[in-house]
């Protein structure tokens, strides 16, 4: 009974490896995991913030922080980085 239980599984994890042999690698464009692109910038308005941050959405980027002081504070943003 054993024995038979065994085989089963030896059987069970060749097919499963077949299927996924079969499936292939992923598409060269596809950005590796975290792989990532930073931009930053230093901002003193409100309105230079929202201009700049429009720009950034628009390309793809999102903020991931923020950190200053009274006079200035600066924005950082990521988006994955594709390699081709």
């Amino acid at each position: 009974m054993r024995a038979i239980i065994v085989v089963v599984f030896v059987v069970g994890a060749f097919v499963a490896g077949v299927f996924a042999t079969q499936i292939g690698p992923v598409a060269a464009d596809t950005p590796k995991r975290n792989q990532w692109q930073y931009q930053c910038f230093e901002a003193s308005g409100v309105t230079q913030v929202t201009e700049r941050s429009n720009k950034m959405g628009q390309q793809s980027w999102e903020l991931v922080t923020s950190a200053g002081s009274a006079n200035s504070t600066l924005w950082c943003f990521k988006r994955p980085l594709w390699k081709k």
